[in-house]
């Protein structure tokens, strides 16, 4: 296959070096059809991420819809502290969990969403702490916490 490629190209950089084209002229001809290739298929791929990125956040953002309709008032709750880690290399940002809450107020489950995983496992850690009023069911809550450094 690759060599009848090179045979058409061969043949075709013959016929315009008969038409009077130089062949610095058939080399900027050749090139840029191999560039026009190459970026078509970039293209192609470019937009194929773009499509699965799209349709694999579907259920993310349905599912945080869903959390934010289920809230649940915060009895006891304990502040993520600032990881040293994050201090030191200025880690600053948004982390993001899903609290899985027992009917008796008690969490369960946490699910991690985005974020840096340092600022994330220190939300996650203090969460687990937290106490939520009771209800007639288990309920899911998003949380969301940005860590700041205070100068």
């Amino acid at each position: 296959m690759e060599k009848l490629i090179k045979l058409k190209q061969l043949q075709k950089c013959e016929r315009l070096h008969r038409n009077g084209k130089r062949a610095s002229e058939i080399m900027i001809l050749i090139f840029s059809n191999r560039a026009f290739r190459l970026l078509r298929s970039t293209f192609v791929i470019l937009i194929a991420t773009l499509l699965w990125n799209t349709l694999a956040m579907s259920p993310a953002i349905s599912q945080t819809t869903q959390a934010q309709t289920n809230t649940r008032k915060l009895k006891v709750s304990v502040p993520p502290e600032y990881p040293e880690l994050a201090r030191k290399m200025n880690i600053q940002g948004v982390a993001r969990v899903l609290l899985t809450v027992a009917s008796d107020g008690k969490v369960v489950g946490v699910k991690e969403l985005g974020g840096n995983p340092v600022l994330v496992a220190s939300l996650v850690q203090a969460v687990h702490k937290w106490k939520y009023e009771s209800a007639d069911r288990e309920s899911e809550i998003e949380v969301r916490f940005e860590f700041t450094q205070n100068h």
